[in-house]
């Protein structure tokens, strides 16, 4: 029996998602749980298995197309199974649409060439653009749901020779290369750019000795370890985190106009580094979570996350991040915030530094906190007595052991 593929529903606040990658073309065989495509939404990646084998008898919709939820995508179906009543049935948006016709397995089609990719943009602008030899990929439209208009070229024209000065006539530079940016690295340019100019963002950094901290987590490693469970230093971070914004919840907000939104609950991202961009998965209800809870769902995020299978849940709703880099020895930075939130903490390298202690100066494990907060919301001393009460968690971690209920 014939199978559409629509466009999945990954999280509660989804409505619509792009095709990202075909992994088969029309005629291509699959089988029961084998990879077929990808989709993008603002959040994710996410890559979608056939539910039955069969044969792509159709793809309905092209790369880079974004359409609603249950949107037919593709068509499985037996080798000679009609489906010409289905092809009639299926709706597909104008702008995904192409003409509808029943490809044979047999028949294996070459890959399409890039211009092919739709792409929305005005007859006139089509037109302008060819004349002067440019790819409309590389053009933000600014007409209504993104269509590119006559201006848009033409002001591309402009940015184009105000920004390339003319090659001598002896030498000719090359064409660089250039790459798009992928649906979730758009995403993440737009919000950032948008967080850069909207909150008067603030960092301050702590040096903090982890000798302590170190060797808590070493006794505790084994424990965990025993119940299948990685005891990471993000995941002690993460509880020592939540204790400190309960005393200090205007960490734990947001600004909506003139009000500030303090919240209950407190749902950390961590910052995980995937391919050419980074996602931010969230674990929920931190503060009410005992060390094994946090570990067990952090470590079920992560391995989602390395198989591409996070939802648009498990990344949205959280309220504080943390980013660490220090497996990069990395020593401190400038983390961004993540809007709506009001505050990130960085992480740095641990690494062995002389440190005066008394009359003597001894050798002891240090790391940099790096604390950014929006300006708006929090001023320095707030933002400081919260960096100051994470500093003396974890150079007195052991209060900790009360949450490993």
């Amino acid at each position: 029996m014939a199978l559409v593929v629509t466009m999945p529903k990954l999280g509660l606040t989804m409505t619509s998602g792009s095709v990202a990658k075909w992994h088969k073309k029309e005629g291509d065989k699959v089988e029961k749980g084998e990879v077929i495509l990808e989709v993008s939404t603002e959040k994710i990646t996410y890559k979608v298995e056939a539910a039955e084998s069969g044969v792509i008898r159709k793809i309905l919709v092209q790369p880079g197309v974004k359409v609603p939820i249950g949107t037919p995508l593709a068509i499985i179906a037996a080798p000679d199974e009609d489906i010409s009543e289905l092809l009639e049935e299926v709706a597909v948006p104008a702008e995904a649409k192409e003409e509808v016709k029943e490809v044979k397995p047999a028949a294996v089609e070459a890959p399409k060439p890039a211009e092919e990719v739709f792409i929305r943009a005005t007859p006139i602008a089509k037109k302008i653009a060819k004349e002067h030899g440019i790819d409309l990929a590389l053009v933000t439209g600014t007409g209504p749901k993104g269509r590119i208009v006559e201006q848009d070229v033409l002001d591309f024209i402009e940015r184009q020779k105000a920004a390339v000065p003319a090659p001598s006539p002896a030498v000719k530079a090359a064409e660089p290369k250039r790459i798009p940016l992928s649906d979730v690295r758009q995403v993440i340019a737009e919000r950032m750019s948008a967080s850069w100019q909207n909150a008067p963002m603030v960092t301050l950094n702590a040096d903090v000795d982890c000798s302590s901290f170190k060797n808590m987590r070493e006794s505790l490693r084994t424990l965990f370890k025993e119940k299948g469970l990685n005891l990471s230093y993000n995941y002690i971070l993460m509880k020592m985190c939540a204790l400190a914004l309960k005393e200090h919840p205007m960490l734990n907000s947001y600004l909506d106009g003139n009000e500030v939104v303090l919240l209950d609950e407190i749902n950390i991202g961590l910052a995980v580094a995937i391919e050419d961009a980074l996602i931010v998965p969230v674990i929920k209800d931190v503060g009410d979570k005992d060390m094994f809870q946090i570990a067990s769902d952090g470590d079920a995020l992560i391995e989602k996350a390395r198989k591409g299978e996070l939802s648009v849940d498990d990344v949205t709703g959280g309220t504080f991040t943390i980013t660490n880099l220090g497996m990069f020895g990395i020593r401190d930075f400038t983390p961004i915030i993540n809007p709506p939130q009001c505050a990130i903490l960085g992480v740095g390298e641990m690494k062995d530094k002389p440190c005066v202690c008394g009359e003597e100066i001894v050798i002891k494990p240090v790391m940099t906190l790096s604390l950014t907060f929006d300006h708006r919301i929090v001023d320095g001393a707030q933002a400081a007595l919260f960096l100051r009460q994470l500093k003396e968690m974890i150079e007195n971690p052991f209060m900790l052991l009360t949450s490993l209920k």
